[in-house]
């Protein structure tokens, strides 16, 4: 790669599946971590000079093409935007509804394929993430022959199923389809964790060396630790002297919030003026409140909500402990948690489960503790013992911290995803 071409500013087509979400993560305001992430990667893209348009579905089959995210604009279309398209598109539905055949969004990819015709040309490469049911970007690549690069954060179809809200019939061999056709077109996939791309290769038969794998990242200036934050935010919540445990993140099946609700009373036991912060919203959060009740403990619980994301680094300044609890999955853990490594960046002392990505990035005893999953004993003692030391904790979080700036931070991020973009456009120009 010439020294020109690796300083040249690209053209990049940003398309995330919808549009609302990364509006609100762009604006910190609160939005689930798919787009927050998203967002990440597209402030810093912008903040290293590339040229950004965004193509994502603002309703159902209305795209919009932009490089103003505040002020998008219907995407053009062509041929799917006559009668003879749109009257096609109500007979099918009708004939749908009458046999009861679910919707499998394909005059909507017809629609996305349409306007990205119209619109990507001109763009150095296309960078998308996945998205169910979606694969008209993928197809107007292969098309247009631009470099094409998918991010893959999970298999959306096994999230479905672990959250007993399984894909069935048509509507599950249409993902499957979908979502294989994108893998076998994309240039190169990124995705967050290896435990992902064993996945990736292993069920879905794709090549492991076009797989390229970028675990997530953090900002490790706002998130840091400073100690007048930690005064003033323990000052506003009336725990000054309280030992404080948190967990960030989405209360759903893959977070195991109820093995760290269990493992509280022992820690009240030993120290009853102990608070615990839960940070997040999700579908088990009624439960998990629930929860809290019956194990005698909702007094020293304390449910945020989600909240800009903004406000989440005085959270995690203000702890004396932060928790990253996962239970044991009938597939891979492949995630790759933010809240983990902005704990890492905050230098907080971390009690983590032995679990995919995780356990690569904690070293026990050294950046962590790692107890088993789905283990309230040995969950519990962990956290008693950082309540305990001192020392321990200290020197946890600051090897943490010393991790996150080495390893972690969202500029190496986007210096190692710039490669895979530059790589991708030399090789489909070589073909």
């Amino acid at each position: 790669m010439n020294d020109t071409f690796s300083h040249k500013k690209l053209r990049i087509a940003f398309c995330p599946p919808e549009l609302q979400p990364l509006q609100l993560a762009m604006r910190g305001e609160p939005t689930n971590a798919t787009y927050l992430l998203q967002s990440h990667i597209a402030t810093r893209l912008i903040s290293r000079g590339h040229e950004l348009s965004y193509i994502a579905e603002r309703d159902l089959g209305d795209n919009v093409f932009t490089k103003d995210l505040e002020n998008p604009k219907s995407a053009p279309l062509t041929w799917s935007d006559g009668l003879p398209f749109r009257m096609l598109q109500k007979l099918t539905w009708r004939v749908q509804q009458l046999f009861r055949v679910p919707y499998l969004n394909i005059f909507t990819n017809l629609r996305l394929y349409d306007a990205c015709l119209r619109c990507l040309p001109g763009h150095d490469v296309i960078y998308e993430r996945n998205g169910l049911f979606r694969n008209g970007i993928a197809i107007a690549c292969r098309k247009l022959k631009i470099p094409y690069v998918l991010f893959v954060e999970a298999d959306e179809i096994l999230e479905h199923d672990y959250m007993e809200e399984p894909l069935t019939g048509l509507l599950r061999r249409s993902a499957g389809r979908q979502f294989r056709y994108n893998l076998k077109t994309a240039d190169r996939v990124v995705c967050v964790s290896n435990q992902l791309k064993s996945h990736l290769v292993e069920k879905w038969r794709i090549n492991a060396q076009k797989i390229v794998v970028l675990p997530n990242g953090v900002d490790v200036e706002q998130f840091q630790p400073d100690f007048e934050v930690i005064r003033q935010v323990r000052k506003s919540l009336s725990m000054e002297d309280n030992p404080l445990v948190l967990f960030v993140g989405n209360f759903y099946e893959w977070h195991d919030v109820g093995t760290l609700l269990e493992s509280f009373p022992q820690v009240l036991y030993v120290y009853p003026q102990a608070r615990l912060i839960l940070v997040g919203d999700g579908t088990l959060r009624e439960s998990m409140e629930q929860l809290s009740i019956d194990l005698g403990v909702s007094h020293a619980v304390h449910f945020t909500g989600l909240i800009p994301h903004v406000e989440v680094p005085q959270y995690m300044a203000s702890a004396d402990v932060a928790v990253v609890p996962y239970p044991k999955l009938d597939h891979r853990n492949w995630l790759s948690p933010l809240k983990l490594f902005e704990y890492m960046a905050s230098a907080k002392a971390i009690v983590a489960s032995e679990v995919g990505q995780v356990k690569d990035i904690i070293q026990h005893e050294t950046n962590g503790i790692l107890v088993s999953a789905d283990d309230v004993q040995e969950m519990s003692e962990a956290i008693l013992r950082l309540i305990e030391d001192d020392d321990l904790r200290v020197r946890l979080g600051q090897q943490a911290r010393d991790d996150a700036v080495r390893k972690h931070s969202w500029e190496q991020y986007i210096s190692r995803l710039e490669k895979v973009f530059r790589d991708v456009i030399l090789e489909v120009g070589a073909k």
